[in-house]
């Protein structure tokens, strides 16, 4: 029931919202264009508010006291430290495990035991799985429980990665300040579409815009499923497929607002120790010889890690977003994090009493 209700976009929002706010966040598709607006809003909020030297105080105290468990079985760096940060941009205390063999699921504890545990101990629950069901199965645990807290998941198999694709919206938003927002662009969206969960999760945000087309460019093994190519064009958008980015750069680059650069996803495969090769074939690298196919204001956007096909030659074009992307991550999950325990609007007002949302693209 709580699974199929995932599915239903008439219901999924009475199992994964409480009070208009969002509970577990499983999926991109739970969040609306307006959730999204406000998220980003709040962000902004944050990211003023820290560089401001009352308003760090202020927001040092917006969680205070409130506790964070991170359960993380899959490698990460990115994505631990900058829910880590954000939880202390707003007073919280956070705790770790990094090493799913310290924990009582190596001694066949069930997962819902092990997050009904948990809950008795922490505020609310961020966990990174190689499970694609493992953020589902946890938020049903809770779900069903006594004592249910909210859950964050920060990538789940190779299905989705929500709070990467927020970030990513926000870093759109941002880039676009001055050229309309995202309504109206095309976006091209580059790699290991099939198990790259942050390419896929995006793909499902940008349908919640008004946009013109969405080009994939992979191999025939790595195509996005019919699914995610479905739900698209239920949503009034253009959807092509490219097995080679030269020849897309060639017919379209001029009319590309954004491109979305990811890495094979080669941690999915079967391989012997010592004799895989890191790195995608050639027909997907964004070298240096495609620069003058594409506009200078052109956004170009990474999730890291990178591997060879997005070279560093790109670091000082106009548009690479990389490392605000990545900054970004801080200030999107530190306002769900806000939002979750309706803090949001409070941040909101103070940022405005302090005049700090005048400038869309401001520092």
């Amino acid at each position: 029931m709580f699974r199929q209700a995932l599915d239903d976009k008439n219901r999924r929002r009475e199992y994964l919202f409480r009070d208009g706010r969002p509970y577990f966040v499983l999926i991109s598709q739970q969040f609306s264009r307006g959730d999204l607006e406000e998220l980003c809003d709040t962000a902004t909020a944050i990211r003023r508010l820290d560089r401001h030297r009352d308003g760090r105080g202020f927001l040092r105290g917006v969680l205070n006291g409130y506790r964070v468990m991170h359960l993380f079985s899959q490698p990460s760096t990115r994505t631990a430290e900058s829910f880590m940060a954000a939880a202390d941009k707003l007073g919280a205390t956070s705790r770790s495990v990094s090493d799913i063999r310290t924990s009582s699921l190596m001694k066949g504890e069930s997962v819902e035991d092990s997050v009904r545990t948990l809950s008795s101990f922490f505020d609310m629950i961020v966990t990174r799985h190689h499970e694609s069901e493992f953020a589902v199965r946890a938020s049903y645990a809770l779900f069903r429980s006594g004592r249910p807290i909210p859950l964050i998941s920060a990538g789940s198999g190779h299905s989705q990665h929500v709070t990467q694709s927020l970030l990513d919206i926000y870093t759109l938003r941002y880039s676009f300040a001055q050229r309309g927002g995202i309504d109206g662009k095309t976006i091209l969206i580059v790699g290991d579409i099939a198990r790259n969960r942050a390419a896929r999760s995006l793909a499902y945000l940008l349908t919640k815009f008004r946009i013109r087309a969405i080009h994939f460019v992979s191999s025939k093994a790595h195509y996005p499923d019919d699914d995610l190519l479905n739900y698209i064009r239920r949503h009034d958008i253009g959807v092509h497929t490219h097995e080679a980015l030269g020849p897309v750069l060639r017919d379209h680059g001029e009319s590309l607002d954004a491109m979305y650069i990811t890495r094979l996803q080669q941690e999915w495969d079967a391989h012997t120790p010592g004799e895989r090769k890191l790195g995608t074939a050639d027909e997907y690298v964004l070298n240096a010889e495609y620069r003058s196919l594409i506009r200078d204001d052109c956004v170009i956007m990474h999730p890291l890690p990178r591997v060879n096909e997005l070279p560093d030659d790109w670091s000082d074009h106009p548009g690479f977003m990389v490392w605000r992307q990545v900054r970004n991550g801080m200030w999107i999950r530190a306002a769900l994090f806000a939002t979750i325990h309706a803090a949001d609007l409070e941040i909101r007002a103070r940022a405005t009493r302090l005049s700090l949302l005048d400038d869309p693209r401001a520092r």
